[in-house]
Protein backbone atom coordinates (compact mmCIF):
# COMPACT_ATOMS: atom_id res chain seq x y z
CA UNK A 1 0.00 0.00 0.00
CA UNK A 2 1.65 3.01 -1.08
CA UNK A 3 1.39 6.61 1.03
CA UNK A 4 -0.96 8.23 -1.37
CA UNK A 5 -3.27 5.35 -0.99
CA UNK A 6 -2.97 5.51 2.60
CA UNK A 7 -3.83 9.33 2.79
CA UNK A 8 -6.90 8.88 0.71
CA UNK A 9 -7.97 5.99 2.67
CA UNK A 10 -7.76 8.04 5.65
CA UNK A 11 -8.90 11.35 4.05
CA UNK A 12 -12.31 9.61 2.73
CA UNK A 13 -12.72 7.42 6.21
CA UNK A 14 -12.67 10.99 7.60
CA UNK A 15 -15.45 12.47 5.54
CA UNK A 16 -17.51 9.26 6.03
CA UNK A 17 -17.75 10.60 9.81
CA UNK A 18 -18.14 14.04 9.70
CA UNK A 19 -20.23 14.49 6.92
CA UNK A 20 -24.05 13.48 5.34
CA UNK A 21 -23.44 10.57 3.13
CA UNK A 22 -27.43 10.30 1.80
CA UNK A 23 -30.77 11.22 2.22
CA UNK A 24 -32.74 8.38 4.35
CA UNK A 25 -36.25 8.17 3.48
CA UNK A 26 -39.33 5.14 4.46
CA UNK A 27 -41.33 3.81 1.89
CA UNK A 28 -44.40 1.76 2.65
CA UNK A 29 -43.97 -1.24 0.25
CA UNK A 30 -46.16 -4.81 0.06
CA UNK A 31 -47.11 -4.34 3.87
CA UNK A 32 -43.92 -2.95 5.51
CA UNK A 33 -41.89 0.51 5.60
CA UNK A 34 -38.78 -0.17 3.79
CA UNK A 35 -35.90 2.07 4.31
CA UNK A 36 -33.67 3.82 1.33
CA UNK A 37 -31.02 6.52 1.18
CA UNK A 38 -30.42 8.25 -2.15
CA UNK A 39 -27.21 10.08 -3.19
CA UNK A 40 -25.37 11.09 -6.24
CA UNK A 41 -26.90 12.35 -9.33
CA UNK A 42 -26.67 9.76 -12.94
CA UNK A 43 -27.59 6.62 -13.86
CA UNK A 44 -29.38 4.66 -11.15
CA UNK A 45 -26.84 2.12 -9.53
CA UNK A 46 -29.10 -0.38 -6.91
CA UNK A 47 -26.67 -1.56 -4.23
CA UNK A 48 -28.31 -4.73 -2.45
CA UNK A 49 -26.78 -5.89 0.56
CA UNK A 50 -26.55 -9.58 2.19
CA UNK A 51 -27.81 -11.43 4.70
CA UNK A 52 -27.83 -10.09 8.24
CA UNK A 53 -26.31 -6.73 7.80
CA UNK A 54 -27.78 -3.55 5.97
CA UNK A 55 -26.87 -0.88 3.19
CA UNK A 56 -24.38 0.65 5.78
CA UNK A 57 -22.50 -1.93 4.31
CA UNK A 58 -21.63 -0.15 1.15
CA UNK A 59 -20.70 3.24 2.75
CA UNK A 60 -17.35 3.11 0.79
CA UNK A 61 -18.75 2.06 -2.47
CA UNK A 62 -22.03 4.48 -2.51
CA UNK A 63 -19.05 7.32 -1.75
CA UNK A 64 -17.19 6.64 -4.80
CA UNK A 65 -20.01 5.25 -6.83
CA UNK A 66 -22.08 9.04 -6.43
CA UNK A 67 -19.13 10.62 -7.62
CA UNK A 68 -20.54 9.36 -11.29
CA UNK A 69 -23.79 7.54 -10.45
CA UNK A 70 -27.11 8.19 -8.68
CA UNK A 71 -26.60 5.72 -6.21
CA UNK A 72 -29.79 4.03 -4.04
CA UNK A 73 -29.45 2.22 -0.93
CA UNK A 74 -32.03 -0.33 0.30
CA UNK A 75 -32.53 -2.27 3.57
CA UNK A 76 -33.96 -5.53 2.81
CA UNK A 77 -36.98 -6.31 4.07
CA UNK A 78 -36.45 -7.19 7.91
CA UNK A 79 -32.84 -5.89 8.00
CA UNK A 80 -31.41 -2.81 9.17
CA UNK A 81 -34.28 -0.23 9.87
CA UNK A 82 -36.64 -2.01 7.62
CA UNK A 83 -39.52 -3.60 9.06
CA UNK A 84 -40.51 -7.07 8.77
CA UNK A 85 -43.99 -8.87 8.48
CA UNK A 86 -45.73 -12.00 9.80
CA UNK A 87 -44.97 -14.39 6.47
CA UNK A 88 -41.41 -15.78 5.32
CA UNK A 89 -38.50 -13.95 4.24
CA UNK A 90 -38.40 -15.60 0.23
CA UNK A 91 -36.03 -14.06 -2.23
CA UNK A 92 -38.78 -13.50 -4.49
CA UNK A 93 -40.22 -11.39 -2.06
CA UNK A 94 -36.98 -9.38 -1.31
CA UNK A 95 -36.68 -8.82 -5.27
CA UNK A 96 -40.85 -7.74 -5.42
CA UNK A 97 -40.34 -5.24 -2.29
CA UNK A 98 -37.24 -3.66 -4.10
CA UNK A 99 -38.90 -3.45 -7.55
CA UNK A 100 -41.81 -1.67 -5.80
CA UNK A 101 -39.35 0.92 -4.45
CA UNK A 102 -38.13 1.45 -7.44
CA UNK A 103 -41.47 2.39 -8.98
CA UNK A 104 -42.44 4.79 -6.12
CA UNK A 105 -38.82 6.21 -7.11
CA UNK A 106 -40.30 6.59 -10.52
CA UNK A 107 -37.12 4.40 -11.40
CA UNK A 108 -37.82 2.26 -14.29
CA UNK A 109 -34.06 0.30 -14.81
CA UNK A 110 -30.68 0.78 -13.14
CA UNK A 111 -27.61 -1.23 -12.53
CA UNK A 112 -27.81 -3.70 -9.98
CA UNK A 113 -24.92 -4.52 -7.47
CA UNK A 114 -25.89 -6.84 -5.33
CA UNK A 115 -23.27 -9.15 -2.47
CA UNK A 116 -24.53 -12.51 -1.16
CA UNK A 117 -28.27 -12.38 -0.66
CA UNK A 118 -28.28 -9.25 -2.58
CA UNK A 119 -26.68 -10.83 -5.33
CA UNK A 120 -29.37 -13.44 -5.38
CA UNK A 121 -32.09 -11.10 -5.09
CA UNK A 122 -30.92 -8.68 -8.38
CA UNK A 123 -30.39 -12.06 -10.31
CA UNK A 124 -33.75 -12.67 -9.76
CA UNK A 125 -34.71 -9.24 -10.93
CA UNK A 126 -32.55 -9.51 -14.05
CA UNK A 127 -33.91 -13.17 -14.61
CA UNK A 128 -37.70 -12.45 -14.70
CA UNK A 129 -37.74 -8.52 -14.64
CA UNK A 130 -35.17 -8.23 -18.07
CA UNK A 131 -36.04 -4.41 -18.95
CA UNK A 132 -35.48 -3.42 -15.43
CA UNK A 133 -31.49 -4.44 -15.39
CA UNK A 134 -29.27 -2.33 -17.63
CA UNK A 135 -26.18 -3.97 -16.24
CA UNK A 136 -25.41 -6.62 -13.34
CA UNK A 137 -22.77 -6.94 -10.57
CA UNK A 138 -23.31 -10.15 -8.66
CA UNK A 139 -20.64 -10.88 -5.55
CA UNK A 140 -20.35 -14.11 -3.48
CA UNK A 141 -23.73 -15.09 -5.31
CA UNK A 142 -24.97 -18.52 -3.83
CA UNK A 143 -28.24 -20.26 -5.50
CA UNK A 144 -28.40 -23.71 -3.34
CA UNK A 145 -28.08 -24.93 0.38
CA UNK A 146 -25.41 -27.69 -1.10
CA UNK A 147 -22.17 -25.28 -2.87
CA UNK A 148 -20.88 -23.84 0.70
CA UNK A 149 -17.26 -25.03 1.61
CA UNK A 150 -17.41 -28.05 4.18
CA UNK A 151 -16.45 -25.53 7.24
CA UNK A 152 -19.58 -23.02 6.25
CA UNK A 153 -22.28 -26.03 5.40
CA UNK A 154 -21.51 -27.60 8.68
CA UNK A 155 -21.75 -24.17 10.32
CA UNK A 156 -25.11 -23.67 8.75
CA UNK A 157 -26.33 -27.36 9.71
CA UNK A 158 -25.66 -26.64 13.40
CA UNK A 159 -28.33 -24.89 14.47
CA UNK A 160 -27.05 -24.51 18.08
CA UNK A 161 -23.44 -23.09 16.64
CA UNK A 162 -25.33 -20.88 13.87
CA UNK A 163 -27.37 -19.30 16.52
CA UNK A 164 -24.32 -18.31 18.72
CA UNK A 165 -22.32 -16.94 15.97
CA UNK A 166 -24.91 -15.21 14.11
CA UNK A 167 -25.99 -13.54 17.22
CA UNK A 168 -22.15 -12.89 18.10
CA UNK A 169 -21.80 -10.98 14.99
CA UNK A 170 -24.99 -9.55 13.72
CA UNK A 171 -27.56 -8.78 16.37
CA UNK A 172 -25.79 -5.29 18.17
CA UNK A 173 -26.20 -3.90 14.96
CA UNK A 174 -29.63 -5.13 14.20
CA UNK A 175 -30.65 -4.51 17.76
CA UNK A 176 -29.18 -0.69 17.47
CA UNK A 177 -31.11 0.04 14.68
CA UNK A 178 -34.18 -2.21 14.08
CA UNK A 179 -37.62 -0.45 14.60
CA UNK A 180 -38.16 -4.24 16.24
CA UNK A 181 -35.29 -5.20 18.38
CA UNK A 182 -37.28 -7.78 20.05
CA UNK A 183 -37.75 -9.61 16.95
CA UNK A 184 -33.88 -10.35 16.36
CA UNK A 185 -34.59 -14.23 17.01
CA UNK A 186 -37.11 -14.49 14.61
CA UNK A 187 -35.68 -12.63 12.00
CA UNK A 188 -32.57 -14.49 12.18
CA UNK A 189 -34.24 -18.06 12.08
CA UNK A 190 -36.61 -16.87 8.94
CA UNK A 191 -33.28 -16.61 6.94
CA UNK A 192 -31.16 -19.27 8.50
CA UNK A 193 -34.59 -21.39 7.44
CA UNK A 194 -33.88 -19.62 3.67
CA UNK A 195 -30.44 -20.43 3.50
CA UNK A 196 -31.16 -24.17 3.72
CA UNK A 197 -33.62 -24.47 0.54
CA UNK A 198 -32.81 -26.64 -1.55
CA UNK A 199 -32.55 -24.11 -4.69
CA UNK A 200 -33.06 -20.29 -3.55
CA UNK A 201 -35.36 -20.04 -7.25
CA UNK A 202 -38.98 -20.95 -5.87
CA UNK A 203 -40.40 -23.95 -7.68
CA UNK A 204 -36.74 -25.05 -9.29
CA UNK A 205 -36.30 -28.45 -8.92
CA UNK A 206 -32.22 -28.45 -7.62
CA UNK A 207 -30.71 -30.47 -10.42
CA UNK A 208 -32.09 -26.87 -12.99
CA UNK A 209 -31.72 -24.56 -9.80
CA UNK A 210 -29.28 -22.36 -12.32
CA UNK A 211 -31.31 -22.88 -15.30
CA UNK A 212 -33.20 -18.81 -14.46
CA UNK A 213 -30.35 -17.48 -14.76
CA UNK A 214 -29.99 -18.41 -18.76
CA UNK A 215 -32.47 -15.66 -18.99
CA UNK A 216 -30.43 -12.81 -17.90
CA UNK A 217 -29.51 -10.54 -20.63
CA UNK A 218 -27.93 -7.70 -19.10
CA UNK A 219 -24.17 -7.72 -19.21
CA UNK A 220 -23.03 -9.02 -15.82
CA UNK A 221 -19.72 -9.30 -13.75
CA UNK A 222 -19.45 -12.38 -11.71
CA UNK A 223 -17.10 -11.25 -8.57
CA UNK A 224 -15.82 -13.78 -5.79
CA UNK A 225 -13.05 -13.76 -3.21
CA UNK A 226 -10.36 -16.65 -3.88
CA UNK A 227 -11.43 -17.80 -0.02
CA UNK A 228 -15.20 -17.71 -0.51
CA UNK A 229 -17.26 -19.94 1.61
CA UNK A 230 -18.92 -20.65 -1.90
CA UNK A 231 -17.35 -23.78 -3.71
CA UNK A 232 -15.66 -22.34 -6.69
CA UNK A 233 -17.03 -24.70 -9.44
CA UNK A 234 -20.41 -23.11 -8.11
CA UNK A 235 -19.05 -19.87 -9.13
CA UNK A 236 -17.76 -21.07 -12.16
CA UNK A 237 -21.38 -22.74 -12.89
CA UNK A 238 -22.71 -19.12 -12.37
CA UNK A 239 -20.76 -17.44 -14.87
CA UNK A 240 -21.40 -19.87 -17.38
CA UNK A 241 -24.87 -19.73 -17.22
CA UNK A 242 -25.45 -16.20 -17.46
CA UNK A 243 -24.97 -15.27 -21.41
CA UNK A 244 -21.71 -13.36 -21.71
CA UNK A 245 -20.55 -12.50 -17.85
CA UNK A 246 -17.14 -12.30 -17.03
CA UNK A 247 -15.85 -13.79 -13.98
CA UNK A 248 -13.34 -11.99 -11.58
CA UNK A 249 -11.81 -13.85 -9.09
CA UNK A 250 -10.22 -11.61 -6.10
CA UNK A 251 -6.75 -12.72 -4.56
CA UNK A 252 -6.83 -12.53 -0.87
CA UNK A 253 -10.29 -11.98 -0.47
CA UNK A 254 -13.32 -14.17 1.14
CA UNK A 255 -17.07 -13.84 1.15
CA UNK A 256 -16.97 -10.59 2.40
CA UNK A 257 -14.91 -8.70 -0.44
CA UNK A 258 -17.12 -5.81 -0.44
CA UNK A 259 -16.38 -5.17 3.59
CA UNK A 260 -12.98 -5.89 3.66
CA UNK A 261 -12.10 -4.32 0.12
CA UNK A 262 -14.33 -1.82 -0.27
CA UNK A 263 -11.45 -0.11 -2.78
CA UNK A 264 -10.92 -3.00 -4.94
CA UNK A 265 -14.73 -3.58 -4.93
CA UNK A 266 -15.31 -0.39 -5.92
CA UNK A 267 -12.85 -0.41 -8.92
CA UNK A 268 -14.38 -3.32 -10.41
CA UNK A 269 -17.68 -2.10 -10.37
CA UNK A 270 -16.27 1.09 -11.81
CA UNK A 271 -14.77 -0.63 -14.86
CA UNK A 272 -17.63 -2.95 -15.36
CA UNK A 273 -20.18 -0.38 -15.73
CA UNK A 274 -17.72 2.47 -17.38
CA UNK A 275 -17.17 -0.33 -20.21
Amino acid sequence: MTSMNTARRFVLFFCLLVSPLAFGDYANVNGIRMYYSIQGQGTPVVLLHGGYVDSDMWAVESRLLAEHYEVIKIDSRGHGRSSDANVPITYELMASDTLALLDKLHVNNAHFVGWSDGAVIASQIAAFHPERVDQLVLIGAAYQNNVYTAAFEYFLNSKFLFDVGIDLLFSEKYKAVNPDPDHWSVFRDKLHALWQSPCYFANTPVDYCLEPLESIAAPTLVLAGENEIIQKAHTEAIASRIPGAKLVIVPGAGHFLPITKPFVTTNLILDFLNN
